[in-house]
């Protein structure tokens, strides 16, 4: 069967499986046995719902486009050589998930020769959907979103994450957070990068910064804040790519403030 790749097909095949993710992540929230959790390394753990909830995006995938590779948290590269490249997360704040907090996403990102092409964040309580198509802009539930106007740090809500998986990177966190704190409105940290991305992009939060996050934590947010006219990168202003990096997002004039003030403190 020849693959039909256009963006249309593409996004509501993202669509479908995120939804797949959603349905068995909501029908076990709040329901977890002590079984149903295993650890990866400090105070990193992964749930049978993680698992289940992957490997439900992956056959949807597979379903519609067999040569696609994936990029999976819990399993990471697939076998297909394909052109065409998925990042996925399929239950982006599990701590939250697994101490019954309501804050958590699905993310898929689809990139065609490394430049990303869709992103997409689907929140399965809310059912908040956001997505972006390269070149078409950011929405809400089909609805057009655009970051923050804020033009001062006196004005912005920003959000953040603690580098719980990268311990050497606490000093220059907490000196950052602590110059952040004196300039800028207050600070919000509810354990999703991916919605914090989506809250982002749509001006919820007026900025978002992580001093330790991987590619499929980011992915989709980025294109989904840049399609929102933000701009994105690590601490440093490099491009995003597939790698661990540090992560900041912001409306294209706090961006620059935000990337001086924070990266005078990191290396």
């Amino acid at each position: 069967m020849q693959e039909n790749n256009t963006i249309d097909v593409l996004l509501e095949v993202g669509r479908e499986a995120a939804c797949k993710a959603g349905e068995i992540i909501t029908g076990n929230f709040r329901t977890l046995a002590a079984e149903d959790i295993h650890g990866k390394g400090e105070n990193d753990f992964v749930t049978r719902i993680d698992l289940e909830a992957e490997t439900a995006i992956q056959r949807v995938i597979a379903k519609y486009f067999p040569s696609h590779r994936i990029l999976a948290e819990e399993t990471g590269y697939s076998k297909a050589s394909g052109e065409w490249l998925w990042v996925i997360d399929p239950l982006d704040g599990t701590t939250n998930f697994i101490h019954g907090i309501p804050h958590f996403a699905v993310s898929l990102a689809l990139l065609k020769s490394g430049q990303l092409q869709l992103g997409l964040i689907f929140d399965p309580l809310s059912q908040e959907c956001f997505h972006a198509v390269l070149g078409q802009g950011a929405f809400l539930n089909d609805r057009p979103i655009r970051v923050s106007p804020a033009v001062k740090l006196a004005q912005a809500l920003g959000a953040t994450g603690f580098p719980f998986k990268a311990p050497e990177q606490r000093p220059a966190y907490a000196g950052a957070f602590r110059a952040l704190m004196a300039r800028c409105k207050d600070m919000r940290r509810c354990g999703s990068a991916a919605l914090d991305l989506a809250h982002t992009a749509c001006g919820r939060y007026d900025f978002f910064w992580e001093a330790h996050l991987l590619p499929w934590d980011f992915m989709a947010g980025k294109l989904i804040v840049e399609e929102a006219g933000g701009l994105t990168g690590d601490f440093s202003g490099k491009e995003l790519g597939l790698r661990t990096s540090t992560v900041l997002a912001a409306n294209k004039i706090l961006y620059p403030l935000l990337c001086r003030e924070i990266g005078r403190h990191f290396t």
